[in-house]
This record gives structure tokens, C-alpha cells and sequence, in this order.
């Protein structure tokens, strides 16, 4: 069963959370594994793997509410999320808030 971008808006809107699922290429599956992350194959794109991350309000103003849009790509999110070497394998990143928007950088 496949997660839709309508569940996971739906989901994140119960929640109050801000969901933000980051896509990273498989290549680099040894590391993802040695930095404990949890992780899925992207339904997208079989060539990535999908991390995903459940922020609170707190949490992601922590991160993110400095900054500005454009100033945000996939591989800054990566690194600011995960870690600076993770980050240069980040493809995609979209950001479900729990006003129902979609953010994606890819």
C-alpha cells in the first residue's frame, strides 16, 4: 500500500506536524545505515531512498525559521537535518505542513 500526497497531507494536518520527507540516492545506503536512519525505497524513483522526519512547531522553527526560501535547496536541508555528508547525496525534499502546503525542492 502506497502513501498518497493526500494521506500524508491529511496526516500531518491531525498531527500538527510538519512532516518532511527526504529523498537520498541508494548509493550511499551504507551510510544512511550507519547513521541508524530509518529509511524506505522513494515510491517515486527507485534509484532513492526515502528518510522521513516528523518536526514539531518547535522543532522546526528551530531549523528553518531563520531562513530564508532563497537560501533553501535539497542538498542545505539535507545537510542541516542529517549531516554535511549525507547531504551532498540529497535529491529531493518535500515538507508537508499542517496548514495542508506542500514545500519540495528538487
Amino acid at each position: 500500500m502506497t502513501t498518497t500526497q493526500t494521506d500524508r497531507r491529511k496526516d500531518v494536518q491531525a498531527a500538527g506536524t510538519w512532516d518532511i520527507y527526504i529523498e537520498i540516492d541508494i548509493d550511499c545506503e551504507e551510510l544512511v545505515d550507519a547513521c541508524g536512519l530509518d529509511y524506505k525505497p522513494a515510491e517515486e524513483d527507485s534509484s532513492q531512498n526515502e528518510v522521513g522526519l516528523v518536526l514539531t512547531k518547535d522543532e522546526y522553527y528551530g531549523s528553518f525559521g531563520a531562513l530564508h526560501l532563497d537560501v533553501l535547496n535539497e542538498v542545505f536541508i539535507g545537510e542541516m537535518l542529517l549531516n554535511p555528508e549525507l547531504g551532498e547525496y540529497v535529491t529531493k525534499v518535500t515538507i508537508y505542513k499542517p496548514s495542508g502546503d506542500i514545500i519540495s525542492f528538487c
